[in-house]
């Protein structure tokens, strides 16, 4: 299992729209995401308005490949638009998040 850790940042008084709007995540969206390659999918929140989202895939390549192609989906782009106000930077061109990818220091798994 491969392991992914990202931070991106929303406008902190908007923390509450950002949540609802994520416990109302559209089915066709989820859908897209398990086509990814994508296990498991967690956002955390900071009160600085600081998101970091941590993802698990079983193939890294089959992920990275696939993640270009997601982006280009319909129901992304308009995912990404609907968000896109949340946000405080974001991709000219997507609306999507911009994102720093984090490097994995440490690991402990117990199984």
């Amino acid at each position: 299992m491969y392991r992914i850790g990202q931070i991106f940042h929303i406008r902190p008084e908007m923390k509450e729209g950002y949540k609802i709007e994520h416990d109302n995540i559209w089915p066709e969206l989820v859908e897209v995401i398990k086509q990814q390659g994508i296990k498991s999918y967690s956002i955390f929140f900071r009160k600085d308005g600081t998101l970091f989202s941590y993802i698990e895939v079983e193939n890294l390549e089959e992920y990275l490949k696939n993640e270009k192609k997601f982006a280009e989906k319909e129901v992304s782009l308009r995912w990404e638009k609907s968000m896109k106000k949340y946000f405080i930077e974001t991709d000219d061109d997507t609306g999507a998040p911009v994102m720093e990818d984090l490097e994995e220091v440490f690991h402990l798994d117990f199984k």
